[in-house]
């Protein structure tokens, strides 16, 4: 069967004589299709129609194609340009109609496919056709509110070295009580003393102790099986004496100042009761009094200050109450 003819209509506006390529494109579309394709009248049109516009200084020639059947419905609108002169248009104009009239015409809808047939509905299922249920009904597991942590009391006794409070490292030992109530944050008691360091001097000696106590507050403490550890701020007291010796004026000096600080400590639980570990103190002493002595010539000499940062190492042993 042949197919239908098509008609051509070129609008070139206002545009030059140069610019009526009709003929053109209808060759071109022919010789590409290796058909007869163009008559005066048929079922499809195709329509061109061409204007010259301005893009970024640049003069360029568009065309508008579309096609239209014959009820005047249009489909299938392109758009081609080129550069100023029409002829630019040729070789993409010729393509693109020569598609257009080769698809099938919008009118000319395929056949509709043929349905296929209703599959059979399956046969009822009988009771003996069901799976058996379960004996046992499973359900999703709920989510449940972690219990607080039990309360429990720790006392550990501790050795301890110091730096900063004394004009040496001071060795001690100490004491330590931390109760941690079920809800709330732990509270503890401590004391340590240091026995004397010795800062030698041109004509004697001077001779320091400390005496500390304080209390703290424990935000983070927690005991499990295997590890108790807290963290703590402490409020404490310290006492210093100072003991001369060989000097000019020789004699005995005590003061009291505030020691406040922060405290990290943890340890390893044996036998879900004995308790092995350590921990470390950084304190600032609020009044650092400067110590001096008279030297032979009476002038005053410094002999010991109190450093601004105490630091505190503990080790030992102890035991928890839960």
């Amino acid at each position: 069967m042949d197919a239908p003819a098509a008609v051509l209509l070129w609008d070139r506006g206002s545009l030059e004589a140069e610019c009526e390529r009709a003929s053109v494109i209808k060759d071109g579309v022919e010789v590409y299709l290796g058909r007869q394709v163009f008559a005066e009248s048929g079922a499809t049109t195709v329509r061109v129609q061409l204007s010259r516009v301005d893009e970024q200084g640049k003069r360029r020639v568009i065309a508008r194609v579309t096609q239209e059947d014959g009820s005047g419905r249009t489909w299938g609108e392109r758009s081609v340009s080129g550069d100023e002169s029409c002829a630019s248009l040729d070789e993409q104009l010729t393509l693109v109609v020569a598609l257009l009239v080769d698809a099938p015409r919008a009118e000319e809808s395929p056949s509709e496919p043929e349905m296929a047939p209703e599959p059979e509905a399956p046969p009822p299922r009988t009771v003996k056709d069901l799976p058996e249920a379960p004996s046992e009904i499973e359900t999703a597991p709920s989510l449940q509110q972690a219990g607080r942590a039990p309360s429990h009391l720790v006392a550990f006794g501790f050795g301890a070295a110091n730096v900063g409070a004394t004009p040496r490292v001071g060795l001690g030992g100490g004491l330590l009580v931390s109760f941690k109530p079920r809800g709330f944050w732990g509270v503890g008691l401590e004391g340590a003393i240091f026995g004397p360091t010795r800062q030698t001097l041109e004509p004697g000696s001077l001779d320091v102790a400390l005496l500390f106590a304080a209390a703290s507050l424990c935000p983070l403490q927690s005991l499990d099986e295997r590890v108790w550890w807290s963290a703590c701020a402490s409020f404490g007291a310290a006492h210093l004496r100072a003991h001369s010796d060989g000097l000019l004026e020789a004699r005995s000096h005590g003061q009291w100042f505030a020691l406040p600080g922060l405290s990290v400590r943890g340890a390893r639980v044996f036998g879900q009761r004995w308790l092995v570990g350590g921990g470390v103190t950084a304190a600032v002493p609020v009044s650092a009094d400067r110590y001096s002595y008279r030297d032979a010539a009476g002038q005053s000499q410094p002999a010991f200050q109190l450093s601004s940062l105490v630091l505190t190492a503990q080790i030992g042993v102890g035991f928890v109450v839960n």
